[in-house]
């Protein structure tokens, strides 16, 4: 594998195991920056002690991705903004009221019941302080990019998924360095006024393109598709909207990225292209559609997918107009080189991991496409490209997308045949739109021509999703499968490279592999369950026996707890049964007491489960059934949850509240 022989792919390898190393077992900033000094001292060392007229020896190589590996431990520990000397859980005791100011600088999705954002806490009390904090704003609020807030809360902890397998909240923000949240209304917060710095000028751009648009009375559906496709805000994409882009395989036009980037590079190098028939006029050309791309991305928030797309095509244009074209696997991964050296925690952003993905995969595999067939006409020659670009980006990320959402879209070729060759067309109309827009007025035929193209996008995808006997969803796909799945693909795709017999065996190793995970997992579902759901004014609880599951519900109307354990669990059989009084799993007895107050107490059980606000004398309850537990779900009124802990503390039986511990699982 040629492209895994160049130093810097090697040295980026060696620098993400760092990172992984440094974030999933933390290491004290002082070891790792001494560690890091005597490897370099020692590879120093030993690289002026090699002769360079001599192949370098092994150990200066074992030394020099040592010392990588290291590096890549610092810059994690270095990033960690925990680790710093003015982090604000440094400074203050978290668990008390602080009076504390905020610098506002991002938006997230919105929930139900709050606005959310991301903040940086500069002040804690007298005491000048860093740190992020996730700031849940209620609807007495309202709060904008730059806005210096001043707040006396408590920093609370982020809760983690209280369901198994359900998405981690906690975690997906500790990956964004996020460790408390604040709730914000008007009787705990005071706006102090606003700064200007770079993030609220973006803001304001995407305010006033807004406020245009918004002029012309063009749809909220519109609207939502054009802020995703063209400003990188998908914050209000409906959930039904997100889902068809979802099921017809185009998701990834909402996100902009690599295709978007490289498109928008397309169409600046077409209008520049004059340009460089003038002296100097490659330099000015090279420069011109830098700054333009970073002006881009900025304006569009900055995210991981749009930073490492600019920044790989900033690097391929500069090497470009300077007649330095360099090899591309060299030029993508210099890029992630760059990048993880500046922000490491991208490698846990799930668009940077299928961005790369994806465009290694169009580098290394489409080939093959072209090999297969050369088209003589353009038009053929074109849907050739596009389909050969589709199908080799599928290969890059369909294990990573099973792993992570668990569907596949059956018709994604097709809809992308369609949507990419248009989506240049698109991008050009709807940036030229946008520029009118941001100085308040849009030519009546170009808005209507805009507007109508999306239209359009929207009814296309729509229409695709709608064929949902081609899209496969709730499919169990976990860590090994997408490792195994990967496998596969690159043995595969080395044996259509070159046949050998080396080449062969490893493809069928590759196959024995995913035969091994699968007979694994299911070898691993053969445990048993009784499972009592953290669930919202609702009523779950059931029992896995093997990949067999029962459950009864009562109130249930958000079903993705239930799917996500079925799916993750590799459930093949499901029935919903009728709610009992008494269930026995193994040799444990289970009394459930619901609202009907009603309980047999000619047996001992050993597990209370109480649901749906039962009218019980708990105290009473206890003395006659002498239980080893109390299980109380979230389909509780909170005052009688209170009342049970107080008694539970009082008999000193133990208690556990699934709304503060998370699902209760005997296995």
């Amino acid at each position: 594998m040629k492209w895994f022989n160049f130093i810097l792919i090697k040295l980026t390898i060696c620098l993400v195991v760092g990172i992984l190393i440094g974030f999933f077992y933390p290491i004290s900033y002082t070891v790792v920056l001494t560690g890091s000094i005597v490897g370099f001292i020692a590879w120093v060392l030993l690289f002026v002690l090699t002769d360079n007229n001599t192949e370098q020896p092994i150990y200066l190589g074992i030394t020099t991705y040592g010392l990588m590996i290291f590096i890549g431990v610092l810059v994690v520990t270095f990033h960690t903004r925990v680790n710093q000397q003015h982090h604000y859980v440094n400074k203050v005791n978290v668990g008390t009221s602080q009076n504390i100011k905020i610098e506002v600088y991002k938006k997230l999705k919105p929930t139900r019941f709050y606005q959310k954002y991301l903040g940086n806490v500069i002040v804690c009390g007298t005491k000048k302080t860093s740190g992020i904090v996730l700031i849940n704003a209620d609807s007495t609020q309202t709060i904008n990019i730059d806005d210096m807030v001043y707040a006396s809360v408590k920093f609370q902890e982020i809760k983690s998924a209280l369901n198994p397998h359900q998405f981690d909240y906690k975690s997906y923000m500790q990956k964004l360095q996020v460790s408390h949240q604040v709730f914000l209304n008007s009787k705990n917060t005071m706006l102090l006024g606003q700064n200007k710095t770079l993030y609220g000028r973006a803001n304001n751009i995407r305010k006033q393109i807004n406020t245009t648009l918004k002029a012309y009375s063009i749809s909220e559906e519109n609207l939502s598709v054009i802020n995703a496709l063209l400003l990188g805000q998908r914050q209000g994409v409906s959930k039904d909207t997100y889902k068809s882009f979802t099921t017809s395989g185009t998701v990834h036009i909402l996100a902009i990225s690599g295709l978007h980037i490289g498109l928008l590079l397309l169409l600046l190098s077409g209008l520049f292209r004059p340009l460089t028939y003038f002296k100097h006029g490659n330099s000015i050309v090279s420069i011109s559609i830098v700054l333009l791309l970073w002006s881009y991305a900025f304006i569009v928030g900055m995210s991981a997918s749009v930073v490492r797309a600019v920044t790989m095509f900033s690097l391929f244009t500069l090497a470009f107009y300077s007649n330095r074209i360099t090899n591309t696997y060299n030029t993508l991964v210099m890029s992630a080189f760059i990048l993880l050296l500046c922000h490491p925690y991208y490698i846990f952003d799930i668009g940077f991991q299928m961005s790369y993905s994806a465009v290694f995969a169009i580098i290394w595999i489409k080939p093959l496409f072209d090999g297969l067939w050369q088209p003589k006409f353009f038009i053929s020659k074109k849907m050739w490209d596009v389909f050969s670009v589709t199908v080799a980006a599928q290969f890059g990320v369909l294990p990573l997308s099973l792993f992570y959402f668990h569907q596949f879209p059956g018709l994604f070729f097709i809809s992308n045949m369609v949507i990419i060759p248009l989506l240049g067309f698109l991008l050009g109309l709807g940036v030229i739109t946008l520029l009118f827009a941001y100085f308040g007025w849009i030519p009546k035929v170009l808005y209507q021509v805009f507007n109508q193209c999306i239209s359009w996008l929207l009814e296309f995808v729509q229409f695709i999703a709608a064929q949902e006997e081609f899209v496969f969803k709730e499919l169990s796909f976990n860590n090994l499968n997408m490792i195994a799945f990967y496998t596969l693909i690159i043995t595969v795709v080395l044996l259509l490279k070159r046949f050998n017999y080396q080449r062969l065996v490893s493809v069928f190793c590759s196959v024995i592999f995913v035969q091994l995970v699968f007979l694994n997992n299911a070898r691993e579902a053969t445990s048993k369950e009784f499972i009592v759901f953290n669930q919202y004014k609702a009523t779950l609880i059931g029992e896995k026996y093997a990949r067999n599951f029962h459950y009864v519900s009562k109130n249930l109307t958000y079903m993705q707890s239930l799917n996500t354990y079925v799916v993750n669990e590799f459930i093949q059989s499901i029935e919903r049964d009728s709610m009992k009084n008494i269930y026995m799993f193994k040799d444990k007895h289970i009394l459930v007491v619901d609202n009907k107050g009603v309980y047999n107490t000619s047996f001992k059980p050993n597990i209370v489960v109480l649901t749906a606000s039962p009218k019980v004398n708990l105290e009473r309850l206890i003395s006659i059934v002498n239980p080893e537990l109390i299980v109380v779900d979230n389909n509780n009124y909170k005052s009688y949850v209170n009342r049970w802990k107080e008694t539970c503390l009082a008999t000193r039986v133990p208690i556990h509240i699934t709304k503060e511990k998370g699902a209760y699982i005997l296995k």
